[in-house]
């Protein structure tokens, strides 16, 4: 079986945030580097959220997903 990598575009700016290889069932998550926010891929549903990033909590600039 084929899978056909899927390119997946920040909906708010239409810029290419990444790709889904087709394979795998776990969110992906990637930055847009115009818009500064989380684009959040689903390939069950294959509907692109955006989300802000959250006040990191530790000096450490750790993001907790």
């Amino acid at each position: 079986m084929e899978y056909k990598p899927i390119t997946i575009y920040c909906p708010r700016c239409g810029r290419k945030t990444g790709t889904h290889d087709g394979r795998a069932t776990m969110l992906k998550t990637m930055k847009c580097n115009k818009c500064n926010v989380r684009v959040i891929y689903d390939p069950h549903t294959k509907e692109t959220k955006v989300k802000r990033f959250e006040q990191g909590f530790s000096s450490s600039g750790k993001v907790f997903l």
